[in-house]
């Protein structure tokens, strides 16, 4: 009867972790369809109206949120990426440090973005609302510089790693650039900020998951040896 209620204990223990690598594994797809459905819904953005930000002085992907032809596109965009990443943070349910601060993380990106978006239909409308909004911009920068500089030392970098930070340290710094007037390359900016920020933030949960679902077959092996 002991040795029964020992096996259910474990089967129960394993079951639990099965079931956490299946929810990072689920985390992981969000992370992956969010960042799709921002790239994809800005090209579409993009494609109907390239003028709006791809000029001499080119502006911010907001510009496409205050012009009715591109808001839907616009808002489906910086909708689903904040959708998606807040759903992911939630499937962090781990109580270690480093799943606390992967999902903190996402809490914080999906936040700022769903604030981004909100305050893109009312910018234009005075100059509190504009600094509002740009505050929020400086924001998202602030966020995505502090979680690429954590996750890129979780594990030796590769070379591939370190190109995924370069190109969201330089988006980054053409914001700064742009925000200071010295350059006018905002959605260059933006999207090269976004893209590096996804890749290490996806590259980040497979990891996460690959570690984890390894680290349940190991368990898994020893504990049959014991019984």
């Amino acid at each position: 009867m002991i040795q029964g209620f020992q096996r259910e204990s474990r089967g129960t223990r394993l079951a639990r972790r099965r079931r956490a690598t299946s929810s990072q594994w689920r985390a992981y797809r969000l992370m992956v369809a969010g960042e799709v459905g921002f790239l994809i819904f800005t090209g579409v953005c993009i494609a109907l109206h390239p003028g709006f930000v791809l000029k001499a002085n080119e502006g911010g992907l907001s510009d496409y949120g205050v012009h009715l032809k591109t808001t839907i596109p616009y808002t489906l965009s910086l909708a689903l990426l904040s959708l998606c990443d807040l759903r992911a943070a939630f499937l962090y349910s781990g109580r270690d440090r480093r799943t606390r601060r992967l999902r903190n993380l996402l809490f914080a990106f999906s936040g700022v973005i769903g604030l981004v978006l909100l305050s893109t239909y009312v910018y234009t409308l005075n100059s509190v609302l504009k600094e509002i909004h740009y505050g929020l911009g400086t924001l998202l920068v602030v966020v995505v510089t502090v979680g690429s500089i954590w996750m890129y030392r979780l594990w030796p970098p590769t070379a591939a790693l370190r190109l995924f930070l370069v190109v969201q340290l330089v988006g980054d710094a053409l914001n700064l650039a742009t925000s200071v007037g010295a350059l006018h390359v905002l959605c260059l900016a933006e999207l090269m900020s976004n893209i590096g920020f996804a890749l290490i933030l996806i590259r980040t949960g497979r990891n996460v998951a690959l570690e984890d679902g390894q680290s349940a077959q190991v368990t898994d092996v020893v504990q049959e040896v014991d019984t």
